[in-house]
């Protein structure tokens, strides 16, 4: 037996703290079933901060693809119109997309958004699995389209099929990968060729301007010269930078509200699982008193309890991370959620961390200062 105070060498510091995990394996194993219960109760206690984290990246990306760089000098006109012309001003910036809806009576009559967007378009494009479109194609108007990862599964479409958009045929060159987009999108000139004179044609255009005077000139300039034109209804225009701050202020209260659930979830789940903890604790006092009286350390024996506590967190937050997404598709929450690499790292973060809090809870109140006695005399 080792003498009180003799230290040890590195090899047998390695191979005590080795048998010591060897042991709380065969424990785990041995009670397993016991164990698949403190993995449920971990389950459900941090299912809803796993939420809550990926419902906040969901928001981040909506807010990524509706803003821009310099979004804020730029004045926005939206439009209604069955023709495509387009008034410019000369020397300025702009950007013109179109968007409607049309059935598709291939896919069982679906009715489906088309979007055409032009060589300047100033928001990001979402990821996409094939490629993007190259600028001969957004400036001549290629017979090219991209279509969403949603209807490509549903309709059996690949990169490379064609599909019949207002009656001409277009070669699909890349999936849209990011569940919040739904529909097709093609050039620009390519929808001026092939939809011309199509009703309920809904315009945006985005033209650049460094101060407000300039904005108002420029709204005023554009306006004027669309009403000049035939079946033309001119819906709004809007301040690019009153645009970017609502969305900045949005995506702001939406981190506040989530986070304040997440911290709340947080909460309870740790207050649970402390009680749960110190139940555990309390009805292995023999076997924590066996450890101590073949010679194991406090030190050896909290870091037995904390393997034991990130073992089950482990499995608890893998299993978040499996059902999150089924749970979500089933309650018709998929685009509300998004589990990214960001997602998935802060709540492994969060996880850890509130395992290591209740370690740490737990462990000072199961060591006291003559904690080895009372283990030592529980098992006798």
């Amino acid at each position: 037996m080792r003498r009180k105070g003799a230290s040890l060498s590195r090899s047998e510091r390695f191979w005590r703290w080795g048998y010591g995990y060897h042991q709380v394996r065969l424990k785990i194993w041995h009670q397993k079933k016991r164990y698949l219960l403190y993995i449920l109760s971990f389950y459900i206690g941090l299912l809803f901060p796993a939420f809550c984290i990926a419902n906040i990246r969901s928001a981040d990306q909506v807010i990524y693809y509706t803003t821009f760089d310099n979004m804020e000098d730029s004045v926005q006109i939206e439009w209604f119109s069955s023709g495509f012309e387009v008034p410019v001003a000369e020397g300025t910036k702009y950007s013109v997309s179109a968007y409607y809806q049309e059935d598709f009576p291939q896919w069982n009559h679906q009715y489906m958004a088309v979007k055409g967007i032009d060589e300047h378009y100033f928001y990001p494009l979402p990821e996409i699995s094939g490629r993007d479109f190259d600028k001969e194609e957004l400036r001549e108007g290629g017979r090219v389209c991209l279509l969403d990862k949603k209807n490509a599964e549903k309709y059996n479409c690949r990169v490379g099929d064609r599909i019949s958009v207002c009656g001409e045929k277009l070669r699909i060159i890349g999936i849209m990968t990011n569940t919040k987009f739904e529909g097709i999108i093609l050039p620009f000139g390519t929808m001026k060729e092939i939809c011309r004179n199509k009703q309920n044609v809904q315009f945006t255009g985005i033209f650049k301007a460094d101060t407000k005077e300039e904005k108002e000139m420029l709204a005023a300039f554009i306006t004027e010269e669309l009403e000049k034109y035939e079946d033309v209804e001119v819906l709004g225009v809007m301040d690019g930078r009153t645009l970017y701050e609502n969305a900045l202020a949005t995506k702001w209260q939406w981190r506040a509200v989530r986070g304040i659930w997440a911290f709340v979830s947080a909460l309870f789940f740790l207050m649970n699982e402390t009680v749960v903890l110190m139940g555990k604790a309390k009805k292995e006092r023999q076997i924590i008193g066996i450890h101590m009286a073949l010679g194991a350390t406090e030190g050896e024996m909290k870091g037995m309890m904390f393997f034991e506590t990130l073992l089950v967190t482990f499995f608890s937050a893998m299993l978040v991370l499996a059902t999150l997404l089924p749970f979500a598709r089933l309650a018709a929450l998929e685009s509300a959620v998004l589990l990214d690499r960001t997602a998935v790292f802060w709540f492994l973060t969060t996880a850890f961390f509130m395992c290591e809090i209740l370690t740490v809870v737990v462990m000072k109140h199961v060591f006291t200062g003559e904690s080895r006695h009372v283990y030592l005399r529980e098992c006798l």
